[in-house]
């Protein structure tokens, strides 16, 4: 049920967020860039024919390839999740949030604006053939009955991608300089989950070093889980306040030392002692490179891009576990 809802999900969040993007975000104004395009009249009420292919049209043709995908294959989507969890399942709660958090950043502030209108263009003959598989035909296509329609349908996308690459200083220069105000608190929000999961693989540490004296105390997921989330808490808190909301704060890179200083300590013990590796550590070190770049962050003299290649890392780690997952589970029977 729960990857049904996030495949229902699907089929707005993609068609609001092209509409908000083009009425809200850096956007082009104008289809001047395209070569044959010439300046349209202006309507009683305003409207200009720039206005209806850039501001209704293309966002709707943006989005379509995506919501067309979530509702013709919206079962597929959805084992497809099944299976991508399952593949995962080794990996604990927190840091799949970890690596998914960082993989949402890249994909709305990235890969959807600077990728979307080309996208869009290969995706035209995609949505014919969406299209026709709707309508019941699935088999013996015609090539003639995908390229042609395609062709008309990748018109306007193909028109506004132009004018999307030839207007730099107006549509991606805003991008870049949006990321740029604005990563020092997204990541400084990851940064405390990161803190949060290293501090916590420590505590739960010392709840196994106990439960080892004392049967009473039984080491589970879900406390070490409670312990994260009340950390996390707790040192977002210390960011908003003290730091206000900056990475390189001090207080941040206090709680950088002691993230570092007691994973040192938890991995000698856990090596000294024999103790087996907690369930799903092997993402632990992405989560330990991530709280690192925070110490080249403030000497470096550009640390939005320190910050960008590590986001980047983080959400291509996410995205390749779920290409891998999709590849090597597709075939598995989900429900017999």
């Amino acid at each position: 049920m729960i990857n049904r809802l996030i495949v229902l999900l699907q089929v707005f969040i993609f068609p609001a967020y092209f509409y908000l993007w083009a009425w809200l975000g850096p956007y082009p104004n104008s289809l001047a860039g395209f070569f044959f395009w010439r300046e349209s009249a202006v309507s009683p009420f305003g409207v200009t024919g720039d206005m209806v292919i850039l501001k209704i049209v293309a966002p709707l043709i943006f989005a379509l390839p995506f919501t067309l995908a979530s509702l013709v294959r919206a079962t597929r989507i959805a084992n497809s999740y099944e299976l991508m969890w399952r593949a995962l399942g080794k990996v604990r709660i927190d840091t799949k949030i970890f690596y998914f958090v960082n993989a949402i950043f890249c994909l709305f502030f990235f890969i959807l604006p600077f990728g979307s209108p080309i996208i869009a263009v290969f995706g035209a003959f995609f949505a014919v053939k969406l299209l026709l598989y709707a309508f019941g035909v699935k088999k013996n296509v015609p090539a003639l009955l995908i390229v042609i329609p395609g062709l008309f349908l990748a018109a306007i996308p193909l028109m506004v991608t132009i004018a999307f690459y030839s207007e730099f200083t107006t549509v991606i220069k805003p991008i870049w300089e949006t990321w740029v105000q604005f990563s020092p608190i997204f990541y400084g929000v990851v940064l405390c989950l990161a803190c949060a999961i290293t501090i916590g693989n420590f505590i739960v540490l010392l709840r196994e070093g106990a439960s080892q004296v004392s049967y009473t105390k039984e080491v589970t997921d879900r406390v070490g889980l409670l312990v994260r989330i009340v950390l996390f808490g707790s040192i977002l808190a210390l960011f908003a306040t003290v730091d206000q909301w900056n990475s390189a704060g001090t207080a941040m890179f206090i709680v950088n030392i002691v993230a570092v200083v007691l994973s040192g300590i938890e991995a000698l013990i856990r090596w000294r002692k024999n103790l087996s590796k907690e369930s799903g550590g092997g993402g632990r070190l992405m989560v330990l490179i991530f709280i690192a770049v925070n110490f080249v962050v403030r000497y470096v003299a550009k640390p939005e891009a320190a910050i960008t290649a590590i986001v980047a890392l983080s959400a291509c780690v996410f995205f390749v576990l779920f290409i891998l997952a999709y590849r090597y589970a597709e075939d598995e029977t989900l429900f017999e």
